[in-house]
Parts: structure tokens; sequence; C-alpha cells
């Protein structure tokens, strides 16, 4: 039957069927039943799933609040361990990633931030992870790596921070010419850089080497 007809409709359907199925009917009922039952059940688990991670994803802000990165790490795993499903995975992910870099543990944190971005996130959440996944890249001096992780088409609000990030991973590698124009375009893109006057010191400075 469809579960989505009235109840007074199942009961004529019932009548209209009984001398033709008989106990086949009151199997189906039981079944259909059983299955209302399965999914308050669900609905149930799911919403105690996601109080559940909110409270350790509180716990997780607070301690990232307090320096206390340990902790951190603790509730950040315990979200990913058992709650991965829940909308906390995400933010959970990126948390981790900012506890090891804090403790330098770069290894762990581009580990963490890959994840994220292999798992298909919201295409924001993506942006960001792939922002922070290059600035450790940069860290471990895995220039190529953060090339890599920026050679995607990105949404406009991201275009500063890609193309900076770029340009880092540029000059580092040498290439003077390479990183004066991702500089450039960052310089000019809109919304502008964080920090305007860091970008345009990078670019004299790629201007004073050149000579």
């Amino acid at each position: 039957m469809n579960d989505y007809v009235t109840d007074d409709e199942q009961v004529e359907k019932i009548k209209q069927w009984w001398k033709e199925n008989g106990s086949s009917v009151i199997a189906g009922l039981v079944i259909g039943v059983g299955g209302l039952f399965g999914w308050r059940y669900w609905v149930d688990y799911r919403d105690n799933q996601a109080a559940q991670a909110s409270e350790h994803f509180e716990r997780m802000v607070q301690a990232i609040e307090q320096g206390q990165d340990a902790k951190a790490i603790e509730e950040a795993n315990a979200i990913l361990d058992d709650y991965g499903s829940t909308a906390y995975a995400a933010m959970a992910q990126l948390a981790l990633a900012r506890a090891h870099v804090d403790q330098a543990q770069y290894d762990e944190a581009a580990a963490a931030l890959q994840a994220l971005i292999d798992s298909k996130p919201d295409r924001a959440i993506e942006m960001v992870a792939r922002k922070r996944l290059a600035s450790v890249r940069l860290q471990q001096q895995r220039f190529d790596d953060a090339l890599a992780t920026l050679e995607i088409e990105f949404p406009q609000p991201f275009a500063a921070g890609f193309e900076e990030l770029r340009g880092d991973a540029l000059a580092a590698k040498g290439d003077t010419a390479a990183a004066r124009e991702a500089y450039t375009r960052a310089r000019l893109a809109q919304p502008p850089s964080a920090d305007p006057r860091l970008l345009q010191q990078k670019i004299d400075a790629l201007g004073s080497v050149a000579g």
C-alpha cells in the first residue's frame, strides 16, 4: 500500500481486499507499523546523535578559545569517530587541523584537511580547507603540493586569499615573475586581501629582489 494515503483510505482498501488477501493484508499492516516505528526510532536516533555531537562541539570550541589544544583534538576526534554523519564533522576537521598547527604538527594537520576535502563537503568549506591546507604545505616547504591544492576553479570571494597563497609558494620556489603576477591578482581581487599592507610588502620585496 501507499504509505501516504489517509487512514480512511487504508481502511477501505482493507475491506475491499480482505476476502482476496486475508492474512497477507494483516502481515502487510504489521510490516507497515514496524516500518513506522523504525522510522521514528531513526529520527529519534538522528536527533540524539546531533545533540551529543553539539555538546562535543561546544566543548571543542571552548578548548580552542582557552588554548587547550590537546582537549580540542580529543573533542574533535570524538565527533569524527562517533558522529561523522552529522553537520559538525566538517567543522571538527577544521578545528582539528588548527589545533595540530598550533602544536606544529603539520603532517597531522594536513591529513585532517585532506580528509575533509576528500569528503566533498559544502563548497565554501572546501575552499576554506584548501586555503588552510596550502598554508600548511607552505610550512612544510612542500611548495608544489601547495600549488596543486590551489589549482582549482574557486569562487570570486576566495580569489584574494588563493592568489596570495599561490604567490607565496611561487616566491618560495624562486619564480619571481609568476609570484608577482599572483600577488597582483590578489591585490586587485574583490573582496580585497585580509591584510593589504602585508600583501603590498610582499610585492615590494619581489621588486627589490628583482632589482
